[in-house]
């Protein structure tokens, strides 16, 4: 059969030839829509996946953060509460203090 004569077909068969081929051609377009949204679903769940990792990674380097300025405070409050008396502790407080009368739990001289 000649495909020109399938189109010019005249009457009912010329009818019923542009409605098969409007039917194949609207299951193409479907099969196309469906295959374009369903790679843009993966896309968009590759993207949200990325970003996720992202947000993982900062929040477990916020927290370590936290982790090494608690464990600074710690040492600082140390540093401040303990009894021992000595010249670098004494500086020390001086240089931080408004009070100097703060200070005199470490000076290691206390008749100065």
């Amino acid at each position: 059969m000649n495909p020109l004569s399938f189109l010019a077909a005249a009457g009912f068969k010329g009818l019923a030839n542009w409605i098969w081929i409007a039917i194949v051609g609207a299951v193409i377009a479907s099969i196309w829509a469906f295959v374009a949204i369903t790679d843009r679903r993966h896309e968009n769940t590759l993207d949200i996946a990325r970003e996720a990792g992202g947000t993982a990674a900062i929040v477990a380097g916020q927290a370590q953060t936290l982790n090494q300025l608690g464990d600074a405070n710690d040492a600082a409050q140390d540093l401040r509460t303990g009894g021992k008396r000595s010249a670098a502790r004494y500086s020390g407080c001086l240089l931080d203090s408004r009070d100097k009368a703060a200070c005199e739990r470490f000076n290691p001289d206390p008749h100065r």
